[in-house]
């Protein structure tokens, strides 16, 4: 088999452009740090190191989701803290208005306290964010949570209850907004109605409310309108929330009572003896139960209303009504720190995500410099070899053996 000196001095060529590149790739990885410097040089490790980077992508869109969401909820937490803490000393105003000492002058301070924190509270529900979107007004975040009738003072609702939710890692959401009624929750307000029998004459009559006896003088020979005036009396003197009315049917008289709040239980009445005569106990069926929601706010204004007017049965019910205000606030607040707490553990799981996630893209695209520099200098040998060799063949003529 011949072998021409051509393909020797070609081959030596190839051996000598292949260390060549060797050593410019090599001189390129140690000048840039990096251990892929362009596509072409492994596009199955391209490959990972896209994949790497768009995760890395998506967890800085999880995180900038993490601190708006975080944001938001701290603001919350500051509003309804104070909201809370409002609905507290409301509270603390209807246990001090309900003492029957109080007088009508004593409650007139007391209503413009109670109205001025009512104003506070009404402030809070349109509380807007440093952009200028009303917090709990749902998605109509243009347009304030609540609004007033300027002629009735009647405070509505003008958000609605819709709830966006936003990503905070590839398989969890949270809600971004909350609704304002979701907040500033409505109660139940019970209310019971009854008949009342055995109202004839002169004399004492009472009935029962709860643990109260519930007692007042009806004249002789009294109209149906001065018996309604001696029942309001007495209801409204007891602090029981609730309304007297009469009925007449074929000319026959009837009375009847609607009572809410923590006495709406009425029952017959207890003979008592006064002095040489007995109260008469007069007989309670009840008719009617019925249940209505009552607003936020329509709840404060008529604590408030209760307190201009003297009512003492508003009063009292004012205080298991503002008492459930103010626990159902407490939920609402529990559930924002218990929100803020779960965005800090996956802020904290994201982190360590994004570390191992770094390794992993360190490895793939950094350079190991020992391992270069090795690498390089053996090229560098290898290089200097195939151009000694290639001097020895480039040589080579038959013309020197003549």
């Amino acid at each position: 088999m011949k072998i021409s000196s051509s393909y020797l001095f070609d081959s030596a060529l190839r051996n000598l452009q292949s260390s060549q590149t060797d050593v410019a790739r090599s001189r390129e990885q140690l000048a840039s740090g990096k251990n892929l410097v362009r596509a072409s040089d492994d596009t199955s490790k391209l490959r990972s190191i896209e994949t790497l980077e768009s995760y890395l992508k998506k967890l800085d869109s999880f995180d900038s989701n993490l601190s708006y969401l975080k944001d938001r909820l701290n603001l919350e937490e500051g509003v309804l803290g104070s909201a809370s803490d409002i609905l507290m000393r409301i509270k603390e105003l209807s246990i001090q208005a309900a003492n029957d000492t109080m007088s009508s002058t004593d409650l007139d301070i007391i209503a413009t306290e109670a109205r001025n924190l009512r104003e506070e509270l009404f402030s809070i529900a349109n509380t807007r964010d440093v952009e200028g979107n009303y917090v709990f007004s749902g998605s109509r975040t243009e347009n304030p949570a609540y609004s007033r009738d300027q002629l009735t003072g009647q405070v509505s609702y003008e958000g609605d209850n819709r709830q966006s939710k936003i990503s905070i890692n590839e398989t969890r959401d949270l809600e971004k907004n909350r609704d304002g009624q979701s907040i500033f929750q409505s109660i139940t307000r019970s209310q019971s109605e009854y008949s009342i029998a055995g109202i004839s004459g002169e004399g004492n009559f009472n009935f029962r409310a709860g643990g109260l006896v519930i007692e007042f003088y009806v004249e002789a020979n009294a109209s149906s309108q001065t018996v309604v005036s001696a029942m309001q009396r007495a209801l409204d003197q007891s602090g029981v929330a609730g309304s007297a009315s009469a009925n007449v049917t074929d000319g026959v008289t009837s009375y009847s009572l609607t009572v809410s709040g923590q006495h709406a239980e009425l029952n017959n009445g207890v003979l008592v003896t006064q002095g040489n005569s007995e109260t008469n106990a007069l007989t309670v069926s009840k008719t009617k139960d019925q249940n209505t929601s009552e607003g936020f706010f329509s709840v404060l204004g008529d604590f408030v209303a209760g307190l201009e007017s003297g009512d003492r049965g508003k009063i009292n019910r004012a205080i298991s009504e503002i008492t459930i205000l103010q626990e159902d606030m407490a939920i609402v607040l529990g559930d924002v720190g218990s929100a803020i707490n779960n965005l800090d553990r996956q802020s904290d799981i994201n982190s360590d995500t994004r570390l191992r996630v770094d390794q992993l893209l360190s490895g793939e695209k950094d350079l190991d410099y020992a391992q270069a520099v090795t690498k390089f200098n053996q090229e560098m040998v290898r290089l200097e070899a195939t151009q000694a060799s290639f001097a020895k063949v480039a040589q080579l003529s038959l013309f020197e053996f003549i």
